[in-house]
């Protein structure tokens, strides 16, 4: 299993990539969750309201999710991040394999 990790500057393109991930059956599962971003632009420090995405996925699918993602994302410099785990329940990874059949 991997995970992805995914900005996104609202939560409706954060549910409207969640919803393709999952349409195209790219991803098993997508959490959402709002979060305080801080970064610095051309303009000095910023602070903004962003939503993050937390994608379930196996790793020979991690560049659809990436390709979908930019396909979808307003910004021109999106994050997304890839993390690899080292150990799942089995129970677990039998239904993410299931989920995305």
């Amino acid at each position: 299993m991997v995970f992805l990790y995914i900005t996104c500057p609202t939560l409706e393109e954060a549910k409207k990539i969640s919803h393709e991930l999952i349409r195209q059956k790219v991803a098993g599962c997508v959490n959402i969750a709002p979060i305080q971003s801080i970064y610095r632009d051309n303009e000095g420090a910023k602070e903004v309201s962003e939503f993050s995405l937390f994608v379930k996925t196996i790793d020979s699918k991690v560049q659809e999710v990436e390709d979908v993602a930019r396909g979808i994302h307003s910004y021109k410099v999106p994050c997304i991040a890839t993390f690899s785990l080292h150990r799942l329940n089995r129970e677990y990874k039998e239904w993410l394999a299931t989920a995305m059949a």
